[in-house]
């Protein structure tokens, strides 16, 4: 008794559907992050920003 009814010509293709699907998934994330790479690093920036002078805000109180 098999627990598979599949051949080998059946899982080779399954696998390269799913090889092919994986790319396709990752093709798509790098282009995301080609379109918004530019977003991201102001998003950084800001947060940086606000919180060096967080930092900096709570620094000066704890002086006096």
């Amino acid at each position: 008794m098999s627990s598979s009814d599949r051949g080998p010509l059946e899982a080779a293709k399954a696998f390269a559907w799913t090889v092919f699907f994986i790319a396709l998934l990752l093709w798509a994330a790098v282009w995301l992050i080609q379109q918004i790479w530019v977003w991201l690093l102001v998003l950084l920036a800001v947060v940086l920003l606000v919180g060096g002078v967080v930092w900096w805000l709570r620094a000066r109180r704890d002086r006096w």
